[in-house]
């Protein structure tokens, strides 16, 4: 009797260990597709980034800047320039 009461006792706690390693596998894998899932995000933010630091290099080109002050600001280059001294 008190060897089927060890035997049953051990099974119990294999079961149980197996139960915890399936858990455990589960929660892994979980977190695993989370870690991807945050990886995406941010390899999306940072070429997002990029195309925006792109764009604003563009955007403040000297020859942008000064078609865009011609155009929509009506500024002009002087023709004349003349040195002030202090």
């Amino acid at each position: 009797m008190r060897v089927f009461l060890q035997w049953l006792l051990a099974l119990a706690l294999l079961m149980a260990s197996g139960i915890q390693v399936a858990r455990s596998t589960h929660e892994v894998r979980s977190l695993h597709a989370q870690l991807q899932k945050a990886q995406r995000t941010q390899d999306d933010g940072l070429a997002e980034h990029s195309r925006l630091l792109l764009e604003r290099a563009a955007l403040s080109a000297y020859q942008n800047v000064e078609r865009l002050a011609e155009t929509e600001l009506h500024m002009q280059f002087p023709h004349n320039v003349e040195r002030i001294e202090r």
